[in-house]
């Protein structure tokens, strides 16, 4: 295939097809913009795990998907990268179809052209619910290990000043 056929409608509708097919065999979430932020792509894991129609999270929809809690923080960086190109990333509660709330890491990188220009945003949403969780209560537990480690010092100090008055 020589470059004069890249730039032709059936080798671009080829290579959007393949890309589609890959996105959607990917075990994670892909979505991309334009630009200025605009959604225009989600693959199929997206739909499948938020239950949403297609199309109804294009353009600034997605946001509506995240916990009301962490639309500031996800939208303040994602305004940061859009304005800076810098690449993207911040965790956040996005809905699932069943209604719940997972932890998910949004990442995205800029796509540019040889002259540095972004031509769009390629991003991935990781579900990192039970990882979350997890550490969640490893931080709880070693909380409460640190509480009775100190009560033990505690006490053996006590033990010792009585040991050291009684001598």
């Amino acid at each position: 295939m020589n470059s004069d056929s890249l730039a032709t409608p059936n080798a671009l509708q080829d290579g959007d097809a393949l890309f589609r097919s890959i996105a959607d065999a990917m075990p994670q979430i892909i979505w991309s913009t334009l630009p200025d932020g605009y959604h225009d792509y989600y693959n199929r894991g997206w739909y499948e795990f938020t239950g949403v129609p297609e199309g109804s999270t294009d353009g600034e929809g997605w946001s509506e998907m995240f916990h009301p809690d962490d639309q500031p923080e996800a939208w303040r960086r994602w305004r940061n990268s859009l304005a800076s190109g810098d690449p993207y990333e911040v965790e956040y509660r996005l809905r699932h179809r069943s209604g719940e709330y997972r932890w998910t890491l949004g990442r995205a990188n800029p796509l540019r052209d040889e002259n540095g220009r972004i031509l769009r945003w390629i991003g991935t949403c990781t579900d990192i619910h039970e990882a979350k969780l997890q550490a969640e209560r490893n931080e709880v537990l070693s909380r409460e290990l640190s509480h009775r480690i100190k009560n033990i010092f505690a006490v053996i100090g006590g033990l010792i000043a009585m040991g050291t008055r009684l001598h």
